[in-house]
């Protein structure tokens, strides 16, 4: 009988080799970050394949690890939004919205949302937004924004390319 293969993922700080984790030993949350990280590590190397296998699996553990963090549904609107459920994404954006309206990883969630589904005056909404709060939000001390910093370090500059070009 074959034995399953070292796999590299990263988790929180750094790569880790060695055998698949036991998700059934973790909580959900913990059980659904690992597959979310497994997900956009995949999608950034270019496997579609792996991507596609463990998307809905991804998608699941959020489900049922209800209820989520702003972090959490951060993490569930990117999975749905990167799988072109688009309307479940800006959905899922707007429940973060809904806790802070100036989140500014749900401001890029939504707006992101907004455009792919054509709604492009939704997402200068959405934008604009990012640019009245930007300053005052990343001054605060939110973990996810931190865990999220090539995100929010380039969304002021995505929000303005976006509303000049409109």
């Amino acid at each position: 009988m074959p034995t399953a293969a070292p796999v590299t993922t990263q988790s929180g700080g750094g790569a880790v080799t060695g055998m698949p984790p036991d998700l059934s030993s973790m909580t959900p949350v913990e059980a659904a970050d690992r597959l979310f990280n497994r997900v956009m590590t995949a999608v950034a190397a270019g496997d579609s394949t792996e991507a596609q296998q463990f998307m809905p699996m991804a998608i699941a553990a959020y489900d049922r690890a209800r209820p989520l963090n702003t972090d959490g549904l951060f993490h569930l609107s990117m999975l749905q939004r990167t799988a072109m459920q688009l309307e479940a994404a800006l959905v899922t954006a707007r429940e973060i919205l809904e806790a802070n309206s100036d989140h500014l990883l749900g401001l890029s969630a939504a707006a992101k949302a907004a455009v792919e589904l054509g709604r492009s005056d939704i997402a200068a909404v959405y934008y604009e937004h990012v640019l009245d709060v930007y300053e005052s939000q990343i001054e605060q001390d939110i973990p996810e924004y931190v865990d999220h910093a090539p995100i929010t370090d380039n969304l002021r500059s995505e929000a303005e390319a976006f509303l000049s070009g409109r």
